[in-house]
């Protein structure tokens, strides 16, 4: 199980480099279309073109990727427990200090590429940034998965004694936090009740947007023979249920944005991508009989996907600036500007944490990638 949780780890990082590569290229497909085409404004005339339909499928099938990292982690968490009644706070600090220095690294390191670009702000915006992960849109995962490990003695006896309830009622939150985000997306924050508007801008950094997948990687961790008796019984019905959600996924975004009356929509995870990211987890887990290609690999990458996670957004970011000021016909091409930002997007953090690893500095190592 420890192996297959790897794995799923691997294929997670994997998946939130393509996600932000999806990223930048609707970055260079829509407000930086002046940079390759001769319009003086943002257009949106490739919405409905080849190359937006295959950003969108890669968007869809890889939506799954936090909801596999903080399962993965809620797992771990039970495993730590073991036996005993719960965790230890010294645990809880072991798993904590594992991602704070890395995050305050990289969060200074950010902070110094936005200075040097003369971006300067208030003390209470710093402070801001650090502990909602606002020094970029990707860091918000850090705090989140923090106060995860800091609830953690607090749920781990309901994750024992009352999962059911405990999965039922972290379902419905997030069921009710992502039916809110919808309904102010199509009728706007004026034609909602105010408690629908209250639950519609819980931030992504805050416990209750995903802890419902933190719980069931505990829940799992904590009673995995019946969790395995479950998927044999149901594995085609979880298969199938994740195939058939993509192309769904896509047409239920597209309706989404035309009932908005907006031209694009950023991507927002909705009820529909939950119940994809349910069936590829447990379809993931059911099928155990199936030999997983390239194991050895996915499996190093998912042991330092932390890494990875943190160093893969300065090396997007500057790949695609970079792409911007020198060869910005590129833009336009995405059939090439898509796997130049996966494999700069890999490929930067692996060699820095290859280069780390074989200097005198690799004594500081797990201070900078976890």
């Amino acid at each position: 199980m420890v192996r297959r949780l790897l794995y799923l780890n691997g294929i997670a990082i994997l998946f939130v480099i393509f996600f932000h590569a999806v990223g930048w290229g609707f970055t260079a497909m829509f407000p930086w279309t002046p940079r390759y085409l001769p319009v003086s404004a943002p257009v949106y005339d490739q919405v409905g073109s080849l190359s937006y339909y295959y950003l969108r499928l890669v968007e869809q099938i890889v939506v799954v990727a936090i909801p596999a990292f903080l399962f993965v982690s809620g797992y771990f968490m039970a495993f730590s427990a073991g036996r005993r009644d719960n965790v230890t706070w010294k645990q809880v600090w072991g798993r904590v200090k594992m991602l704070l220095f890395p995050y305050i690294f990289w969060t200074l390191l950010m902070w110094a590429a936005k200075l040097a670009q003369g971006d300067i702000f208030p003390l209470t915006g710093y402070a801001v940034m650090f502990f909602t992960g606002r020094t970029t849109p990707a860091y918000y995962y850090v705090p989140l998965l923090i106060q995860y490990y800091l609830l953690s003695p607090f749920i781990i006896p309901f994750a024992r004694n009352r999962w059911v309830s405990l999965l039922i009622i972290t379902g419905i939150i997030q069921f009710s936090l992502q039916l809110s985000q919808m309904l102010v997306l199509l009728n706007g924050m004026q034609g909602v009740p105010d408690f629908v508007r209250w639950l519609a801008v819980v931030p992504k950094w805050f416990f209750l947007a995903r802890l419902f997948w933190f719980v069931l990687g505990m829940v799992v961790g904590f009673h995995i023979k019946e969790f395995k008796q479950f998927l044999a019984r149901f594995k085609w019905v979880f298969l199938v249920t994740a195939v058939v959600c993509i192309p769904l996924g896509v047409l239920e975004w597209e309706a989404i944005i035309r009932f908005s009356g907006q031209d694009w929509l950023e991507h927002r995870e909705t009820i529909l991508d939950s119940i994809y990211s349910l069936a590829f987890i447990f379809a993931f887990f059911a099928f155990t009989n199936v030999a997983l290609p390239l194991n050895k690999q996915v499996s190093d990458l998912g042991v330092k996907s932390f890494g990875i996670y943190l160093a893969h957004i300065p090396a997007m970011e500057f790949t695609a600036r970079g792409i911007y000021l020198l060869i910005p016909a590129l833009l336009g091409v995405q059939l090439l500007f898509q796997p130049i930002m996966v494999v700069f997007g890999l490929g930067i953090p692996l060699l820095m944490m290859a280069v780390v690893n074989r200097s005198p500095a690799r004594r500081y190592y797990s201070y900078i990638f976890g």
